[in-house]
């Protein structure tokens, strides 16, 4: 039997086989398309229908906006100590050559000063590799100040911008074309002081130039004289200071979370005005910063199922084996063993939901710290709900504002640092280096921060049974020591997540 098709029809047929390309199950890019704009109903319905009605208690908020109180801890006061003259003649220069993030390269800076010092060294300004997942090659003087950081750190040690004449040839492209005797490539992860002193030295000693490629967490936290590790929390506190421009934007954020909200206005309209005039401290609004750390890498490599059915766990499995090759060691686990360890990051449901039952209202201003959100508004849309008053960079500042930072994830990130270091609250949905580069910097300034207990939150929302009632005392109850209350560093833990009692002396 044969079909007739008049030209219309065959028009229409020839669209409908081009359009199932893109839509139907079988097609190759649907799993990854569709998982990220089909963002899943909420997992949690009825804890989330009881947070949406959930009362407001006076008291309770009174006690979530209370500064820590005194704890003992203040940064070492060495004012009084004399500074000490450098020594006459530097060994040589010393490049680093970061890779990673904002905070995985600020984290290297200090480490990378702490080295120039051991070695007695010059440090050329630390030159940053092109991230490969963010694609942004913005540099050291486009994110933090450099005549600020080398003056700081001038009785400290020697610092250049770039390199004499003389040693223009040590590039970074000089080194990755061929095996050079001036670079030092096997550096181990956390290396002791006696490491570089030994395999570092001679060769500043004979070229009068080292560089050391990879650098990241290529310094150890543990067996070091306290002058290093001091002045360690001394570049991360005192000499990286970001570029103006990302402090008055920051400035200009803070200002007008803190402004009181106007009914009626629509979001993001009524701040494209400038509202950065100096606010009464005492009648100032206050707000949260959330760092809502829930990208595709972050979903990917957690291994976690968060709702999509079986497009995203296929498109997410395909992810895995492109940028891994598959080596995910929580593969090897089922989704509720992941969550019941504490091993998945919390969705923009779940920590609504955490946020909700410590006692934050629908009132409360909520600034969203976070460059691409997997599933995009739609997986927000939950949180939104549930705190209308969020904002991000783009509701707060206009177009213009944000004209040196669009694309450039390294400055978009900088903005973030900068407001969740100035905000009364700052949460993370997750662990990472946002995450441990802020918790360490308010502990320094003693502010509030609230860490979420994975695992006690991956165990509540396995229970598909539990009340709004228990599910709220048992965070309240799991989160009382969790908000800012200094611990002392242990042996291989950071400095920088745990600066005391390293960089902090008791009172």
């Amino acid at each position: 039997m044969k079909i007739l098709l008049q030209p219309g029809g065959v028009l229409a047929a020839l669209l409908l086989l081009i359009l199932s390309a893109f839509y139907t199950p079988f097609a190759r890019a649907s799993p990854s398309v569709l998982s990220e704009w089909n963002a899943p109903k909420p997992r949690h319905l009825p804890l989330l229908k009881s947070a949406l009605q959930r009362p407001t208690s006076n008291e309770k908020q009174t006690d979530l906006w209370t500064p820590l109180d005194d704890q003992g801890w203040r940064p070492c006061d060495e004012s009084s100590k004399p500074p000490l003259s450098l020594p006459e003649k530097s060994e040589g220069y010393l490049q680093v050559f970061l890779d990673g993030g904002l905070n995985q390269q600020r984290m290297g800076i200090c480490d990378a000063v702490a080295v120039a010092k051991i070695l007695n060294a010059t440090l050329v300004i630390p030159h940053f590799e092109v991230n490969p997942v963010w694609q942004d090659s913005s540099s050291f003087m486009d994110i933090f100040d450099v005549d600020h950081f080398i003056n700081v750190l001038k009785d400290d040690i020697s610092i250049v911008k770039e390199l004499p004449d003389e040693f223009s040839w040590s590039t970074r492209e000089y080194y990755a074309i061929a095996i050079r005797a001036t670079r030092i490539k096997m550096a181990p992860v956390h290396a002791s002081a006696n490491w570089y002193l030994e395999n570092v030295s001679p060769v500043l000693q004979s070229y009068g130039i080292a560089a050391v490629s990879p650098f990241s967490h290529r310094l150890s936290f543990d067996n070091l004289p306290m002058d290093i590790q001091r002045l360690r929390s001394k570049v991360n506190f005192q000499a990286l200071a970001f570029v103006p421009h990302i402090r008055a934007l920051g400035d200009a954020l803070v200002s007008r979370l803190r402004q009181p909200y106007k009914n009626g206005a629509a979001p993001g309209a009524r701040y494209l005005q400038e509202t950065t005039d100096v606010i009464d401290k005492d009648s100032a609004g206050k707000f949260v910063v959330l760092h809502l750390r829930f990208d595709k890498d972050m979903a990917a490599h957690s291994a976690c199922d968060f709702g999509g059915g079986k497009a995203e766990k296929l498109a997410l499995a395909k992810y895995r084996q492109v940028i891994w090759q598959g080596r995910v060691l929580n593969s090897q686990f089922t989704d509720e063993e992941l969550r019941s360890q504490g091993r998945c990051p919390l969705t923009p449901e779940e920590i609504g939901l955490l946020l909700a039952a410590l006692g934050f209202d629908n009132s409360t201003r909520l600034y969203l710290a976070s460059h691409k959100v997997y599933g995009g508004e739609a997986r927000i849309s939950t949180l939104r709900k549930l705190f209308p008053l969020m904002e991000d960079k783009k509701s707060l500042a206009s177009s213009e504002e944000r004209a040196q930072i669009k694309g450039k994830a390294s400055l978009l990130a900088a903005v973030d640092y900068y407001v969740g270091l100035h905000s009364d609250i700052f949460v993370s949905a997750s662990p990472g280096n946002m995450h441990n580069a802020l918790v360490g910097h308010r502990t320094y300034k003693n502010l509030k921060t609230i860490r979420p207990n994975m695992a006690l939150l991956g165990q509540l929302f396995l229970n598909k049974n539990i009340s709004w009632t228990d599910f709220q005392q048992a965070v309240v109850e799991g989160h009382e020591n969790r908000q800012g209350q200094i611990r002392l560093r242990k042996p291989k833990q950071s400095i920088y997540t745990y600066p005391a009692p390293d960089c902090m002396c008791h009172v």
